[in-house]
């Protein structure tokens, strides 16, 4: 079945990856009456004659933008500016959707009067590597994503468009704004499938990291405070543990206020709660198994993610320091 909706696919550089979902279009329950697909490589997509073919038969418009080097949210802005329906849904080429996603999608609208479905995104992980970097990074459960969303056209009269000067975070920074204007939103029944974390090394997950946070960082919706806030109170209570029994003792052994060792004893419990929170506690938030954390994995969890906090620390002072 045929509905009047438009798909927006921006893509760089991943013409396999375009294709494979293009492919998988036939086999929806619902498809979209229009194809936008937005290619900013280097190199103009070409699109295959059995694809070309199954829209041509079907009756779908494909429309193929090529400009290079775009941002996502500039090449999603270009589709939603050349979109002819009222409801568009947007995916990319990392992502698969179910067949039912779209079909799904739309009822929820229509029944829930709603303005829209967000994208929900399952990040998957077969090997022990992607599982680390998984518990380290985005969790085992499935999370909200423009990939996979579903709005009405007219929400971008009220929210604006995506911001189109930054690499990572105009998604989040959209999904903010939509949050502030109140929009009604349904919640996704079908889920997208992410499979790049079986690609990913620690020296890629580490660049991305600083690039992705680097742009970021200087987003109004985005706020380093919480990092700040548990690296400053770690400051103040190493120096007041320091000081402690200087000012207060006045190194008298006798005095009840004397604690011994008690700025080792502060950067152990600092350095433990912290172990606990990376190591532990936030995987377990993000849906990662008791079993997958214990007996040991819990320790190098928290090693990568100490070390992806550093890389995100490193990006936000290079942020300030080279606004431009």
């Amino acid at each position: 079945m045929i509905k009047d909706v438009s798909l927006i696919i921006p893509c760089q550089n991943a013409d396999t990856k375009v294709h494979k979902l293009l492919r998988s279009i036939q086999s929806w329950e619902i498809m979209p009456n229009e194809i936008i697909v937005v290619d900013s490589s280097m190199n103009r997509l070409s699109i295959p004659k059995d694809i070309e073919a199954f829209t041509k038969k079907l009756n779908i418009k494909l429309l193929i933008f090529h400009e290079k080097n775009l941002y996502p949210g500039h090449a999603r802005n270009i589709g939603i500016k050349n979109s002819t329906n009222t409801f568009l849904a947007f995916l990319d080429t990392s992502t698969e959707p179910t067949n039912k996603w779209l079909s799904s999608g739309l009822s929820l609208v229509t029944a829930q009067n709603s303005e829209g479905v967000w994208g929900s995104t399952f990040y998957q992980a077969d090997t022990f590597t992607s599982k680390i970097f998984r518990a380290c990074t985005f969790g085992a459960k499935p999370i909200k994503t423009i990939p996979g969303t579903i709005l009405n056209k007219s929400i971008f009269n009220i929210c604006g468009l995506f911001i189109e000067t930054t690499r990572a975070g105009e998604d989040g920074d959209w999904m903010s704004r939509a949050k502030l204007q109140r929009i009604k939103m349904s919640s996704p029944e079908e889920i997208l499938e992410y499979d790049q974390l079986h690609f990913m090394s620690i020296s890629k997950l580490i660049k991305k990291w600083f690039r992705n946070y680097i742009h970021t960082a200087k987003l109004p919706f985005f706020s380093a405070h919480k990092s700040y806030y548990y690296y400053g109170m770690s400051f103040v209570a190493v120096l007041v543990a320091y000081n402690w029994n200087r000012v207060l003792a006045a190194w008298d052994r006798d005095s009840i206020f004397f604690i011994p060792n008690i700025t080792t004893i502060s950067v152990i419990s600092i350095l433990t709660m912290y172990i606990l929170i990376r190591g532990i506690i936030l995987p377990r938030k993000k849906g990662v198994s008791i079993g997958f954390i214990f007996p040991i994995n819990f320790i190098l969890i928290f090693l990568i993610s100490a070390l992806l906090d550093l890389t995100k620390t490193v990006a936000f002072g290079y942020s300030k320091f080279f606004k431009n």
